[in-house]
């Protein structure tokens, strides 16, 4: 029995209704906006940063395409991206590890080929066509481009996209309020601690103080499943990702135990994965890398410190402990020799009283938004597929 077509819908190959790399003009010196690999998070419409660079090579796009990687682990990973950074008629690049994807006018809507490309349809099929050695497998865009979909009819499309956007439109606006809510508490935190700091408060070592101490590694036997975090998983402050373990099937990584009142960040240098467990976070499902370092804070420096590790300063600082050739990162002697003022208990309280109240939020929205990326994760498949309609 042949698989069932829903009305209205046709049968067709992906390069026929989409533009695989289309060309554009963009002249060898030209300064033109980059967008490099690291600026598309895991299955995120939004692109999260770009370059001003000198054109000497690599894809083209415009506004309203869609860049999807094309490369391991990249692809698995689920780094797609709808542009929208550009200006009318404004020519941006990428890496030739991007495919760059456009609808066709009249056949396709620009948002529906996002979702398609976010969709197991496209993603199966590209992931099954990677070839090359292992660790640098890419996809054969010409496999993608002859595979067989079922496309709906252009008002549904957009329709699709409409349900499906409107999802990912609440989720960018609880990120822009978190990133709002970090930028107040830093502010205030540089304010205090670095602009008006008092003489008389005296520097202590950042990992081994009455502040923090520096957390070891180990964690107990545990029953059922956990998640671990590697710091692959995390992006900035946000999670994106993760894998369910459990205690005797687990990577030998997995030996972090997250605590109320710590907080933590990648060694390695020239990266920012943070992380931090309050008293109102969920700590007990989850494991960490021993990639990241954890610092065991009081009730009364957490925030203190967390501003502190939320901080350009703390970044630069950070990086120029980093040591090793192989894999540079910061060691737990590193991180004692970071010194950090040591302010006095009511400036602290104060700053807690103020600041709290914006974390806790910030966790709330957090938990706003994986309630929202599992409704358009679940819907998205089904809508691809016809198995649940909108109405047009």
């Amino acid at each position: 029995m042949g698989e069932k077509i829903p009305k209205g819908w046709k049968k067709v190959k992906l390069g026929e209704v989409v533009w695989f790399n289309p060309k554009e003009k963009l002249l060898k010196g030209h300064f033109a906006k980059k967008i490099p690999m690291e600026a598309l998070s895991p299955f995120t419409r939004k692109i999260q940063f770009f370059y001003l660079e000198e054109y000497k090579g690599g894809v083209k796009f415009r506004n309203g395409d869609t860049l999807v990687a094309r490369i391991t682990p990249s692809l698995e990973n689920g780094k797609t991206a709808f542009v929208d950074i550009l200006k009318a008629d404004e020519i941006g690049f990428g890496s030739t590890e991007f495919i760059v994807l456009r609808n066709k006018k009249g056949i396709t809507d620009k948002k529906f080929v996002y979702y398609l490309a976010l969709s197991p349809v496209f993603r199966e099929t590209a992931i099954k066509s990677m070839t090359g050695s292992s660790g640098r497998q890419r996809v054969q865009t010409e496999v993608v481009k002859n595979h067989e979909i079922l496309l709906p009819p252009l008002p549904e499309q957009k329709a699709i996209a409409s349900v499906l956007s409107s999802l990912d439109d609440k989720i960018d606006l609880l990120h822009r309020q978190n990133k709002t809510l970090e930028k107040m508490a830093e502010t205030l935190f540089r304010q205090w601690f670095i602009e008006e700091a008092k003489e008389d408060w005296e520097e202590v070592s950042l990992g081994d103080s009455e502040l923090a101490k520096i957390i070891k590694s180990g964690i107990k036997k545990f029953d059922g499943i956990k998640i671990y975090l590697a710091t692959g998983d995390v992006n900035d402050t946000k999670i994106q990702g993760g894998e369910c373990i459990t205690y005797y099937k687990r990577p030998s990584r997995a030996n972090m135990q997250p605590v109320e009142f710590s907080v933590w960040f990648a060694k390695k240098g020239g990266v920012r994965k943070l992380l931090m467990f309050d008293d109102y976070s969920d700590i007990d499902n989850i494991i960490l890398s021993t990639g990241f370092t954890g610092l065991k804070t009081t009730e009364l420096s957490h925030y203190y410190i967390w501003c502190f590790i939320l901080s350009e300063e703390f970044q630069e600082i950070k990086d120029s402990y980093v040591s090793g050739t192989v894999q540079p990162d910061i060691n737990n002697e590193g991180v004692r020799q970071i010194m950090i003022l040591k302010p006095d208990k009511e400036t602290l309280e104060k700053f807690n009283k103020i600041v709290k109240p914006y974390f806790m939020k910030i966790q709330s929205n957090k938990n706003q938004i994986r309630t929202l990326e599992k409704l358009r994760d679940t819907l998205l498949p089904k809508l691809m597929s016809g198995k649940v309609r909108v109405k047009v």
